[in-house]
């Protein structure tokens, strides 16, 4: 793989670890998702070059946000509906439906950039069960990404 990141020593190990697991599994263009305390969406092209991504904060903090900073809003547990009618539920699809259009719109940026007609969706992460239901698209769940990236790393520097 390689670094196309403007400054290298910037990206986060934990992002870096999850591309180079993801190269190594499927050794094609992908987007690797990681969904934890925030939400990365990184691209790799069909040649392994990490093209570069999107941190935005995750469905916790995003719901942390909203009820710290806005009067009246209250944390607590709402369900994903097309068309909410509580404030729970608003607050649940809104940060839901925010993340999954980062992650469909960075995935059609990188199909469209791509030679290969096959990208595969790497979820991984805390929160990735959350939105892996209701992601509209094909997606490959990984549970310990960044954990497969840090032993690839390791062995490679053995």
């Amino acid at each position: 793989m390689s670094n196309s990141y403007e400054d290298p020593g910037r990206l986060g190990s934990d992002r870096w670890a999850a591309l180079i697991a993801a190269w190594q599994r499927y050794g094609s263009a992908c987007l690797v998702v990681n969904c934890g305390t925030a939400t990365t969406v990184d691209a790799i092209s069909d040649k392994g070059e990490f093209l570069g991504g999107l941190i935005l904060p995750g469905i916790t903090l995003m719901q942390q946000s909203l009820t710290h900073n806005t009067a009246q809003l209250q944390a607590q547990a709402g369900r994903v509906q097309n068309f909410p009618r509580n404030t729970e539920d608003a607050i649940h699809s809104g940060i839901v439906r925010a993340t999954l259009g980062a992650i469909e719109h960075q995935f059609a940026l990188l199909k469209s950039a791509s030679a290969v007609k096959t990208i595969a969706c790497v979820l991984s992460g805390g929160a990735a069960e959350q939105i892996e239901m209701h992601l509209g698209m094909q997606s490959n769940r990984v549970d310990n990404l960044v954990l497969e990236g840090l032993k690839i790393i390791g062995d490679a520097s053995a």
